[in-house]
């Protein structure tokens, strides 16, 4: 029942799956990897706004660690994580 916050799978469904526990990436990590992928898009553009292109992730990083705070994990709103 998700509703109330009960997530049982059944044994007989679930042996078909593997469950991976995996933390999520430091911000250095996150960071690099990031820069990485829009550092590539950023190619056929000008200087200028490639040299933008740390601010931006710096600032999308903020702003999940903003709404990851403001927005509290529960049960019922898992979705948030």
């Amino acid at each position: 029942n998700p509703t109330a916050g009960c997530f049982f799978i059944n044994p007989r469904l679930q042996r078909w799956f593997t469950t991976f526990a995996i933390s999520l990436p430091g911000s250095t990590s996150l960071l690099t990897i990031y820069q990485t992928f829009l550092d590539g898009h950023l190619a056929p553009f000008a200087d200028e706004i490639k040299q933008q292109s740390n601010n931006l992730i710096k600032a999308a990083m903020g702003l999940h660690a903003l709404v990851s705070s403001t927005f509290r994990k529960t049960a019922a709103n898992f979705h948030y994580e």
